[in-house]
């Protein structure tokens, strides 16, 4: 008897959805709308599919997920870059929306345990203030550039109320974070493990909710990676190159490295740590990873143990 399990992947876009089904390479395409995933759902029942894989993909994503696990499907969140790189090493360089699907779901019936770690919704919600308060500091930043080259009084007055309006619009997604926190008691607790590490704030603490929500569950290194704190080594025969931070969830990088430079400054840990760095001729930029990466392990080991942080006993 054949117990081989029916494979979906579908490459999303914003109108439709290729799907490709394995084995029997059947393909199909619907629109991403109501209507097509009604589709969509009732065609992988009738070819049997008990698991989907799809890509991350701008979170065109979210409602073919909760379609389809809404009907019983096991889905599989894939991480882009990983399939590119499958695809790569396969031979398969030609990319359309059809090709990817099937890379998709080739990908899936490899690698069937690499799928991504999927946020639970108010830690989705949390990502969705954070992304409109990068967009918010970015219009900041832009204003004030603007502001020290402008003479027109008119244009100084607009962009005067652009800056007005975006850092008043940026207490607003502050106090709407906080509710989001405050409302699940899962992330309240964290958060309030994270923000008692000296040096660590508000900030810091939504971002590790929204993005890393592995945080505690994980090794120190797998935590390290995922927060885009890891060095990689790079070396080929003779070759010694310097290692190198990559990967990881690169928008938390320069959150990190701010509040790395803070506790280097406040806390006593990090402080001896970056002086003992230093002290052994480390360049800043090291150190300031180096510290980054203690402050990941230190929070890591906190979450998985449900304790507020203790410096006596956190080194």
């Amino acid at each position: 008897m054949d117990t081989t399990v029916a494979i979906a992947g579908i490459d999303v876009s914003k109108h439709k959805l290729d799907v490709h089904v394995l084995p029997g390479n059947r393909t199909f395409t619907v629109s991403r709308d109501r209507r097509g995933l009604a589709d969509l759902v009732r065609r992988l029942r009738k070819a049997g599919v008990g698991e989907v894989a799809l890509e991350a993909s701008g979170d065109y994503e979210r409602i073919v997920i909760e379609e389809l696990e809404a009907a019983g499907a096991v889905v599989h969140l894939l991480n882009p870059a990983r399939v590119r790189l499958f695809a790569e090493a396969a031979g398969m360089l030609a990319k359309t929306d059809p090709i990817d699907a099937r890379l998709i779901a080739l990908y899936c019936q490899h690698f069937p345990d690499k799928g991504l770690t999927r946020r639970p919704e108010n830690a989705r919600k949390l990502a969705e203030f954070l992304t409109v308060r990068a967009m918010l500091h970015k219009i900041v930043d832009e204003a004030r550039n603007r502001l020290e080259h402008l003479r027109d009084p008119d244009l100084r007055a607009l962009a005067e109320r652009t800056l007005c309006d975006a850092r008043s619009q940026l207490k607003q997604i502050a106090r709407g974070m906080a509710k989001v926190i405050a409302q699940d008691e899962v992330l309240a607790g964290k958060a309030r493990i994270v923000r008692s590490l000296v040096g660590a704030g508000p900030v810091l603490a939504a971002n590790l909710l929204a993005g890393v929500p592995e945080l505690g569950t994980v090794g120190r290194r797998q935590a390290a990676r995922l927060c885009g704190v890891s060095p990689t080594d790079d070396r080929s025969g003779k070759g010694r190159r310097r290692s190198r931070i990559d990967g990881g969830r690169q928008q938390l990088r320069p959150v990190l490295h701010m509040v790395a430079l803070a506790a280097m400054r406040s806390n006593p840990v990090i402080s001896d740590f970056a002086n003992r760095l230093t002290a052994n001729g480390k360049p800043k930029l090291l150190v300031i990873a180096a510290c980054a990466r203690k402050i990941i392990v230190i929070l890591n080991a906190m979450l998985r143990d449900q304790t507020n942080w203790r410096h006596a006993n956190a080194a």
